[in-house]
């Protein structure tokens, strides 16, 4: 491998967690521009109810749908959407709580 593969590889674990926030919001914006939101949310929470389910002692999922549901409340909050701050306190707030059970 080339240094500048070892490089990008250093940086991988840095980076997907920017880019899967990056992409929650731009999917937040899309679906807001063309009137999906449900769809969006049905997603956010079938993930999220995933993450839930798995009994793994990983929770790096339930931290993304943690930072998830909090970028779509915020977005919401903004934009003065109810039902998206509705759902996106939810899932943050379920996400924290299980990422909790899972740490205790």
């Amino acid at each position: 491998m080339s240094d500048l593969s070892y490089k990008l590889a250093e940086l991988r674990p840095a980076l997907r967690p920017l880019a899967e926030s990056a992409a929650w919001v731009a999917s937040f914006v899309i679906a807001n521009a063309i009137s999906q939101e449900p769809v969006y949310f049905l997603i956010l929470l079938l993930v999220l109810g995933s993450d839930v389910l798995d009994t793994s002692d990983k929770s790096k999922g339930l931290f993304r749908d943690f930072i998830a549901g909090s970028i779509t409340a915020i977005l919401s909050l903004a934009i003065n959407d109810q039902l998206g701050l509705a759902v996106g306190a939810v899932v943050a707030v379920t996400a924290v709580a299980r990422l909790l059970q899972k740490l205790a």
